[in-house]
């Protein structure tokens, strides 16, 4: 049996919601007797320091990877990750890659050859969902592939965290994130029974449109390790762009390929998911029946009207089954489990 190894690495903060992924991914490894072979996972803010503990982690762990080995990589990782490459196949040893993102697909590149060159050195990669696999197929990547199909999120339940129940006269869709244009034209929508209730990075008061009549709730911004406890809603929306009729954008058109980590930080609130027809996820959530899709958002006034409060019961008992798996890391651990 081959040695399971990986390479922790420095996170600019514990609690930055950009590194959190990759940190669970790090817990979830060892967890399932992956061995790390680089130094203790840190937390340094300051970039340059960061860079330099990085970089001695990895030379160290290439130093100790044994011949025969299996070790696994998160990719992107910053300018280390064809140095690890490197290194891997100089001590003979497999190479299984847990792609987060695709620089490719986000326009970083404007051609894929030099990321997909890069990436099929490595032996197996574990990718978001079918779409992405498809996209990799489609650039005639030689790894053997497997998806990840939703991306895990320890933690743990917060007993005194406020859960109100559900006013079917007024259902609370969600929003959390960065405040992207089509935030604002929400409040453009045919009223209906339900609001919005925002949390993030961004908002402007002065951009809502009908201010003495909104169905914009601002409920405020807080650090990552905390905002699970805060939101307080009964269905969560997965949506990037402009407008309400389409996700645009390099983000927008991004959720055709990826795996949100916003729709598993809903998923740990308790609530089901409001997403775009063209998200690489929108099938999940319906096949998982955690919600439903829309192929533009002036249809969640009919789509919430529809709904009787049994409906909408059985989605939160869905949403409980899932929830399981996402904070205790079964996602990646099934994934693993298929390649190793």
């Amino acid at each position: 049996m081959s040695r399971k190894v990986y390479i922790a690495r420095n996170y600019r903060s514990k609690f930055d919601a950009a590194g959190k992924a990759k940190m669970d991914c790090e817990t979830i490894l060892q967890n399932n007797g992956w061995q790390n072979i680089g130094f203790k996972q840190t937390w340094i803010a300051n970039s340059i320091l960061g860079t330099l503990i990085s970089a001695l982690g990895v030379s160290w762990a290439l130093l100790r990877l044994k011949s025969g080995s299996t070790v696994c990589l998160q990719y992107p990782f910053n300018k280390f990750y064809g140095y690890c490459l490197w290194g891997a196949k100089l001590k003979n040893s497999k190479v299984l890659t847990l792609v987060h993102d695709v620089r490719s697909l986000k326009g970083k590149y404007g051609h894929s050859e030099k990321e997909i060159n890069m990436l099929n050195k490595s032996d197996q990669l574990i990718v978001h969902n079918d779409k992405m696999r498809a996209w990799f197929e489609e650039q005639n990547i030689q790894a053997e592939i497997t998806n990840i199909e939703a991306f895990d999120y320890l933690h743990s339940d917060n007993p005194n965290a406020q859960r109100t129940p559900t006013d079917y006269d007024q259902i609370r869709v969600v929003f959390a994130g960065n405040m992207g244009p089509f935030v604002y034209e929400l409040d453009g929508l045919e009223r209906g029974n339900f609001k919005f209730d925002l949390y993030g990075v961004g908002y402007d008061e002065k951009k809502v449109k009908n201010i003495n009549n909104t169905i914009l709730d601002y409920k405020g911004c807080f650090p990552s390790d905390k905002v699970i406890d805060h939101i307080d809603g009964d269905f969560g929306l997965v949506w990037y762009g402009n407008t309400l009729d389409t996700c645009d954008g390099v983000t927008g058109q991004y959720l055709k390929y990826n795996n949100p980590h916003k729709l598993s930080l809903y998923l740990l609130c308790d609530m089901p998911i409001i997403i775009w027809d063209k998200a690489a996820m929108a099938d999940f959530v319906e096949e998982q029946g955690i919600g439903f899709k829309v192929s533009s958002l002036r249809d969640i006034k009919t789509r919430l009207a529809e709904l009787t409060p049994e409906q909408i019961d059985q989605m939160k008992q869905n949403v409980q089954r899932v929830k399981a798996d996402v904070q205790s890391g079964q996602y990646l651990t099934r994934a693993l489990d298929r390649l190793v």
